[in-house]
């Protein structure tokens, strides 16, 4: 794709091969410096003399939208032609069920992602963590003894193999991911590769951070970029005995004695999985009982299931203010305060310790200063309809976002029938 502010030949499969070259080296010269008002055959140094009138005429009128386009874009306006009816930055689960919704409708749809397509569900988030959640299960009726025994089966020794369980669930996101990726090609959706900044009123640079990137202008843009982990302040992750759910998902290794940070779905899931292959857990939660955000029944219910029976112990109504992970030979080591005095109250000595403090949108580096955005939270705002609004209240025309990112409910069966809604929402 190249810049607004450069020429791009016509279709000049009909001049002669003097003429095309001719304009080929025409299409290098930068515009910002050519009068707006018309085009002088010495401003522009081609020789129409040579060409036929409807030749002639051509060049003048491709040069001429060329010039008059190059002028908008530095003038920071919307476009009046687009590469795209709709782009959508990021490819995960809200922004893929977009692209299959407005490829139905007919749209000719880009796709921009800067990691890997399918986002934080498929993988870093529901594909592998039940993958891992099946293994612990199994492991559990293995162990079961005195079930099995009950049934008439015999079983001694089980055991796993720890690589083969996270190869394992890297396959099967491995293997969606592909099919994702696959769905999207076969629709004829452009898949572009880079990170997606928002240039300027339908506007979307993508590349590489760092480098120059290419743009591409549509009618219409999404906003699906997700989330990541949240790390509260004060906390050092190193990804190998400090870590968040993406690092635990890999499960590069099985401390024998974990403490999670947080008691939410996230937390409870990882003290099933850690359990199950023989880690000892303990749960620092900062509100005064275990799953504060849960259902009152349904908390009792997992505590009593999940939770009592299981070599898992916790500390509620503590912040953990401060941890350090391990090094040279040393524990992580975790500072315990008080939530209601600000005091430290203890401190934990433990093998690894895993960030389950939920989720933070990622929407820095979008560009939303470009349009007059402000994030709430880091949120993007937007209305009933997906659009997004601006710091005066404004909704910004043709601009949705959905997913995470608007922080409506962060979930991704949500960010899907968001996507949908987007797509549908188009405006005329």
């Amino acid at each position: 794709m190249h810049s607004s502010s450069v020429l791009s030949p016509p279709n000049c499969s009909l001049l002669k091969r003097s003429h095309r070259n001719q304009i080929e080296k025409l299409s290098l010269a930068p515009l910002k410096n050519l009068p707006f008002c018309g085009l002088r055959n010495e401003i522009l140094a081609f020789e129409f003399s040579k060409l036929n009138r409807c030749e002639a005429q051509r060049v003048r009128n491709f040069l001429r939208n060329k010039i008059v386009s190059a002028s908008v874009a530095e003038n920071g306006n919307a476009p009046t032609s687009f590469d795209y009816d709709l782009v959508i930055i990021g490819a995960g689960v809200g922004g893929h069920g977009a692209a299959l919704h407005a490829v139905e409708k007919g749209l000719k749809t880009a796709i921009i992602e800067g990691d890997v397509i399918g986002g934080t569900c498929v993988n870093r988030g529901c594909v592998p963590s039940k993958a891992l959640l099946a293994v612990s299960g199994r492991m559990r009726e293995l162990k079961n003894e005195h079930h099995l025994k009950a049934l008439g089966i015999q079983v001694s020794g089980a055991g796993y193999d720890r690589q083969a369980v996270a190869d394992h669930a890297n396959n099967l996101a491995s293997k969606i991911r592909n099919n994702l990726t696959n769905s999207l090609k076969a629709l004829g959706v452009d898949i572009l590769t880079g990170v997606g900044t928002i240039t300027g009123p339908q506007r979307v640079k993508y590349g590489k951070v760092g480098f120059s990137g290419s743009e591409v202008t549509a009618r219409d843009i999404i906003i699906a970029t997700g989330s990541v982990p949240f790390v509260p302040r004060g906390i050092e992750v190193d990804g190998k005995t400090v870590i968040t759910s993406d690092h635990a998902l890999k499960l590069e290794f099985v401390p024998e004695w974990i403490a999670i940070v947080g008691s939410g779905y996230i937390g409870l899931e990882f003290s099933d999985v850690y359990t199950a292959l023989g880690s000892e857990v303990t749960f620092i939660e900062a509100l005064d009982q275990l799953m504060p955000g849960f259902d009152p029944e349904i908390s009792k219910l997992a505590q009593r299931i999940l939770v009592n029976p299981r070599k898992i112990d916790y500390h509620t109504g503590v912040f953990a203010t401060k941890i350090t992970p391990a090094k040279d030979g040393r524990p992580v080591v975790i500072e315990l305060t008080d939530a209601k005095t600000k005091e430290v109250k203890d401190t934990l000595e433990v093998d690894a310790a895993l960030i389950a403090t939920g989720r933070a949108p990622f929407t820095n580096g979008l560009g939303l200063e470009n349009i007059n955005v402000l994030t709430q939270r880091g949120f993007i705002p937007v209305d009933e309809r997906m659009r997004v609004v601006d710091a005066d209240g404004n909704l910004v025309p043709h601009l949705y976002c959905i997913g995470d990112a608007n922080g409506k409910m962060m979930l991704a069966h949500a960010a899907s029938a968001q996507g949908i809604s987007a797509a549908s929402s188009r405006e005329s």
